[in-house]
């Protein structure tokens, strides 16, 4: 994670698509790193989103960082304003994210 946080600010273009298929747990970073770049309009599909249906899960380990990152990703283009978003529910899940 700590290459992506360095080098996604520095990258001196904007996103029409991006696809997420990296560490579970920093999905909201990337999120977070690949928003402002994306240009209205662009798609984020992010993979792996529904981690084998252990994101609905109440009582999670703590050590589950990945099922948790997922799962608060979820929660956060949910709530985003900013996007519209579409869970595809096929194999594992793939969140679909449209700019506004």
């Amino acid at each position: 994670m700590a290459t992506q946080k360095k080098i996604i600010p520095e990258l001196d273009f904007s996103f029409d698509l991006v696809f997420i298929d990296a560490d579970k747990s920093n999905y909201c970073h990337y999120f977070d790193l690949i928003l402002p770049k994306l240009n209205k309009g662009g798609i984020i599909i992010a993979d792996n989103v529904l981690w084998s249906g252990k994101v609905l899960h109440t009582n999670l380990p703590d050590k589950d960082s990945e099922t948790l990152g997922l799962k608060n990703f979820n929660d956060k283009v949910n709530a985003d304003r900013a996007v519209e978003t579409f869970l595809l529910p096929i194999r594992d899940g793939l969140m679909i994210c449209r700019k506004i």
